[in-house]
């Protein structure tokens, strides 16, 4: 290291309701307008689907984005290990130098590192969600549900590339 702080990007989720989160994130891959790889180290213990899955604090979430897929892929790992794949259903992403931005759609997918998938969260939508909205999310389930074994072998991969344990 030659002493300079890593450079940082912005994730920002906004929800259905319009509010927001910011998420200082250090981008390991940043192609505006198609694909990014942001690294985030997760500050606190996070429990998924009831306590049946822990995201310890310390590990790290490799957040994979494209301008082309109706959702995103957080990969938890803890120092080499796959935790899980947490698939965020979401509209199309935004992807700029300083910004990544999507609209979580409230549901989600999680993948254990068996390539197990279920899905979380649909009693989270809204009655008055627009059939557009449904029809959008009613596509990333069934896609991220059709191979979920491929989708993580291909994260896994992708996420290799970078010095994930660190």
């Amino acid at each position: 290291m030659d002493g300079r702080p890593a450079p940082v990007i912005t994730e920002r989720k906004i929800r259905l309701d319009g509010s927001h989160e910011d998420f200082m994130c250090e981008p390991l891959l940043v192609r505006p307008g198609e694909r990014a790889i942001l690294r985030y180290r997760v500050d606190r213990e996070w429990r998924v689907a009831g306590g049946a899955l822990v995201v310890p604090a310390g590990s790290v979430n490799l957040a994979h984005y494209w301008m082309d897929r109706p959702y995103n892929v957080y990969h938890f790992v803890e120092g080499r290990r796959t935790i899980a794949l947490y698939c965020n259903v979401a509209e199309p992403t935004a992807i700029r130098e300083d910004l990544v931005e999507y609209v979580d759609l409230a549901v989600d997918v999680l993948i254990d590192p068996k390539g197990t998938a279920t899905v979380l969260d649909e009693d989270e939508l809204p009655a008055d969600l627009s059939p557009a909205r449904r029809k959008h999310i009613a596509r990333a389930l069934e896609e991220l549900m059709s191979h979920p074994r491929r989708l993580a072998a291909h994260i896994e991969e992708e996420s290799r590339r970078y010095d994930i344990g660190s």
